[in-house]
């Protein structure tokens, strides 16, 4: 059987830098180098973002800072802990 794939979210993946699928919740996190990591649904749909966490500062980066890419990993993990903290 051939499975069916939306354009928008094919697109949108192709031009992130990192993504991270979230099977449980049917959701997938992308970062396509801003300061935010954006949070979308299986079509393609936005339905969330949240800032990156700057681990030396305790902050969130500015559009001017640059992003340590493992910044990007520690804030998905805080999302998806949060999460599954939330189902308990």
């Amino acid at each position: 059987m051939r499975k069916v794939y939306n354009v928008e979210l094919l697109r949108q993946l192709h031009l992130a830098r990192f993504v991270y699928f979230n099977e449980d919740f049917n959701e997938i996190y992308a970062w396509f180098n801003g300061p935010e990591i954006k949070i979308l649904d299986y079509l393609g749909e936005t339905i969330g973002h949240c800032t990156i966490e700057n681990s030396s500062t305790g902050g969130d980066y500015s559009r001017e800072e640059i992003i340590n890419p493992r910044d990007v990993d520690t804030t998905i993990d805080k999302i998806v802990s949060d999460l599954y903290q939330q189902d308990e």
